[in-house]
Parts: C-alpha cells; structure tokens; sequence
C-alpha cells in the first residue's frame, strides 16, 4: 500500500516502513519505538518528567528518570520504591522546609541507601552506609537543595547537593 499526501494515519499493531523515508514535521510514538539499521536523527528532545510534590508521595518504579520538586506549606515523606537496578530519582526542595522537614524514605524501612553530600559551603557534608531515610532538614535546607539516589538493585546510592553542610541528612529511623 502506497501512502501519500497524508495528513494523518492511525494504525493498530505494527508499521513497517522499507527504504529511505523522510517524515517532516512532528513524529509522536506512544509505546517502544524500534529502530534497526543505520538512522540519522537531526534534533531529538528529550525532557525529564517532573512532578511538583505537595503530600505524602508513594513513588512508582514506572516513575524512575523523575525530579520531584517538594514544594508544601507542611512537609511531608516520599517514599522509595523497592530497589532495581536503573531506578534513579532526583529530589529538589521548591520551597524551603519550616516546621517540619521532607524526608525520603525507603519502602519497608530497609536499611539500604549509601548517601554522600556535598555543601556548596565547602564544609564537610552527612556520609551514611545503611540508612533508610534521606531528610532535607527543617531550618536548614533551602530552595535548591537537591539529592540524587540511583540503585544498583540492591541499594541506593544517594549524593546530596545542600547550601550548608546541615541542610541534608542520611539516618537510619528504624
């Protein structure tokens, strides 16, 4: 079947196209896209997904590759998924923690998130080797704050970004 002039195709299962097409203007694929064999992609953007956080927030694997922005008049907890290697996350506070402070948790309380932060301060920041808890401290954390976690599948490798060397802790609550 030959197709031209089309202004738009909507299709159920698959697509095969032979030979050297050119598609101009937008090209939108839900679901996989398989390409093989030579390809030339002249811009392709790419954007991460971000959520402004505001409530407690149970996170998805579906979800790895996402920056959470915490931004709430009263704080609260996000919760990890359970590890798989590739998850990775990235946490911003949005709007600085007063009266109580965000917290990331893992699920089930494992002890399993091996963190690091780096104070722009220059000061010496928190370490943790088993800790379920990342906490982005009431009176001390502010807009900016950022930590990163990765798992490995079997733990977290957390790395945070504070102002001051206070600003983010690793702990273990339970």
């Amino acid at each position: 079947m030959a197709v031209t002039n089309l202004d738009s195709l909507a299709l159920g299962g698959t697509l095969a196209v032979a030979g050297a097409q050119t598609v101009s203007g937008a090209l939108t694929v839900s679901g996989a896209l398989t390409v093989s064999g030579a390809s030339t992609l002249s811009t392709v953007l790419f954007k991460d997904l971000t959520e402004v956080v505001a409530a407690t927030n149970v996170i998805t694997a579906a979800e790895s590759g996402s920056v959470f922005i915490l931004n709430a008049a009263t704080e609260f907890i996000s919760t990890l998924p359970a590890v798989a290697a590739g998850l990775h996350f990235t946490f911003i506070v949005g709007a600085a923690p007063v009266g109580a402070s965000y917290t990331v948790v893992t699920n089930a309380s494992a002890n399993i998130i091996v963190g690091k932060s780096f104070p722009a301060s220059g000061a010496a920041g928190d370490t943790g080797a088993t800790d379920d808890t990342i906490t982005f401290v009431d009176g001390a954390a502010v807009a900016g704050d950022m930590v990163e976690v990765w798992s490995d599948g079997t733990s977290w490798f957390a790395y945070g970004f504070p102002s001051v060397a206070t600003g983010i802790t690793f702990t273990t609550a339970s």
